[in-house]
């Protein structure tokens, strides 16, 4: 992350308002949502909500990102929130629209920049989150400048000699605090893009033939998806984006790989982790000061939250395991936190500086696995999580902020 772009107008207020809130937090405790898993759940995506769009968080990242709105969007829709999905979409367009460019965030003011660089998946989860809503109409008022922006991104992205994403520059992608250029998650949205467009016919798409292919012989292994087309390591978002986004077909080998992951130990003690080992020297110099191992060996909840939802679809016993400690842990806490250490307490950085968010917007896919999983919504025996130290079971609600 530049100096410059840490320093941009646009973001600079946000740092303030999320410290205050950060603070806050700190003194006062999270707040706390009362009822069962699912009730959970729907008030923190209600916390979400501002009243014409989404933001990422009911707690410190109180910004629209399309990379959160975007890979959430088919289960927001499935659980009743089309409506709000598309009025999200409606108002991040609107203030693309002002510079013809969709960037990673949107600040208050409607302040669109891109953190911490160019995004490989903004323009890819913006189309894939506009067909879920089926927004045709948003696409066709937006279209002269979405054109624009499709052409923009093929240009910036793909290497015309390999026909992958190019290696000589990062881009902001879903794991955003670790330097990555050409790494799975990247091509599974240029697939993405490139699938999207052919579709639904919206624009023609000027990706080179073959993406697929050429992701496929780049990144899957016959029982694997890796990072690196140069190296064999499995790493959390290789695993599930392909799967969960329909740029892999489950039948070649969604089984298996999500076995991979979980040979590896990417699954415990809970799903799902980025990485098994923390590679410091790939974080982001900045970030690493403040904090380390973020994105690293940390588990994150949208992660085990996807990773469950493929796993239930192959073998649904063995997910509801994982659903069963997700469940048990979001009555816990009365929230749904945005990233765990290994002892599954909230993610806390260097001095206590940072903490782990809460009331995400991705606990709709959580939602979605609490409806639907084997037994349906009713209880069942949880398995043992780890007590959270300083919140005891049986905490009381905060009472809400002003």
């Amino acid at each position: 992350m530049t100096l410059r772009a840490m320093l941009d107008p646009a973001i600079l207020p946000s740092y303030l308002s999320s410290a205050v809130r950060i603070a806050r937090r700190s003194a006062q405790g999270p707040r706390r949502y009362q009822g069962d898993a699912p009730a959970i759940c729907r008030a923190a995506i209600d916390a979400c909500w501002t009243g014409d769009h989404f933001v990422a968080s009911g707690g410190h990242f109180r910004q629209l990102w399309i990379r959160d709105l975007g890979f959430s969007a088919e289960p927001l829709v499935r659980s009743g929130y089309a409506d709000r999905v598309s009025a999200s979409l409606a108002w991040a367009l609107d203030a693309w629209a002002v510079r013809g460019r969709v960037t990673t965030t949107i600040f208050p003011g409607r302040r669109a920049r891109d953190v911490y660089t160019f995004g490989i998946d903004s323009l890819p989860l913006l189309l894939h989150a506009l067909r879920a809503s089926r927004a045709e109409a948003l696409v066709r008022r937006h279209g002269d400048w979405l054109a624009r922006e499709v052409a923009r991104y093929v240009s910036e992205v793909i290497d015309p000699q390999t026909g992958l994403v190019r290696t000589d520059r990062r881009f902001s992608s879903h794991r955003d605090t670790v330097q990555t250029s050409s790494n799975a998650y990247a091509n599974t949205m240029v697939v993405l893009l490139d699938r999207i467009l052919r579709e639904t016919g919206w624009f023609r798409s000027p990706v080179p033939p073959g993406a697929t292919d050429h992701f496929l012989a780049a990144f899957w292994r016959g029982d694997r998806f890796v990072e690196t087309p140069d190296s064999e390591e499995v790493t959390g978002d290789a695993t599930v984006f392909p799967f969960w986004l329909g740029v892999a077909s489950p039948e070649l080998g969604l089984a298996a790989a999500l076995r991979a992951a979980r040979v590896v130990g990417l699954t415990e003690p809970l799903p799902l982790r980025y990485a098994v080992r923390r590679q410091p020297a790939f974080e982001d110099r900045v970030q690493r000061l403040f904090v380390p191992n973020y994105q690293g060996t940390s588990i994150w909840t949208s992660l085990g939250a996807i990773y469950l939802h493929l796993l239930r679809t192959v073998d649904p016993v063995a997910a509801e395991t994982g659903i069963a400690s997700y469940r048990n842990l979001v009555e816990r806490e009365g929230t749904v936190w945005e990233v765990l250490d290994g002892s599954l307490r909230p993610y806390v950085g260097r001095l206590g500086l940072f903490r782990a968010d809460e009331a995400m917007l991705w606990s709709v896919i959580l939602l979605d696995l609490f409806g639907s999983a084997v037994g349906g919504a009713t209880r069942i025996v949880d398995p043992p999580v780890p007590e959270i130290e300083g919140r005891p079971a049986g905490d009381v609600d905060r009472p809400e902020e002003a």
